[in-house]
């Protein structure tokens, strides 16, 4: 069964919209829309798609859940899959998210696990990491 039938064309996401949930934060639903963007997207565009919902999803485990190491992977992936998208791609500066993802990714390594932290300060941590997140930035054109 098609994935993408299960979604009327109203339902739909746009990535602007996409884009959109995750500025501001919204790291579930950016990630979902990625997913129902990347059933239907184009060829040319399934790869960049895909890195994107790598990034929401990881950011999402991290200030969800608390993940670490699952963060760090799903980050990781996306570098290397957008890395040749460089330096921009579908409109979106690909070379500054490049940038902020690795910065970010170095700074959850560095950070201690919510085992060696204890919970407060690690929660404490992510309040501080969630306004350091990565941005989606769109070039102009």
């Amino acid at each position: 069964m098609e994935r993408n039938s299960e979604y009327p064309p109203a339902a739909t996401p746009t990535l602007g919209e996409a884009i959109e949930s995750f500025n501001r934060g919204d790291y579930f639903a950016a990630s979902e829309q990625f997913e129902i963007l990347g059933h239907g997207a184009q060829e040319s565009l399934k790869e960049v798609v895909a890195a994107l919902h790598r990034i929401a999803a990881g950011l999402h485990l991290r200030f969800a859940r608390g993940g670490r190491q699952a963060t760090i992977n799903l980050l990781s992936q996306a570098m290397m899959a957008l890395d040749e998208l460089r330096p921009s791609y579908a409109g979106i500066d690909v070379e500054r998210l490049c940038s902020e993802l690795a910065a970010y990714t170095d700074e959850i390594r560095a950070s201690p696990s919510e085992y060696d932290a204890g919970a407060i300060r690690h929660k404490a941590r992510l309040f501080i990491e969630r306004r350091r997140a990565p941005k989606i930035v769109l070039v102009e054109t």
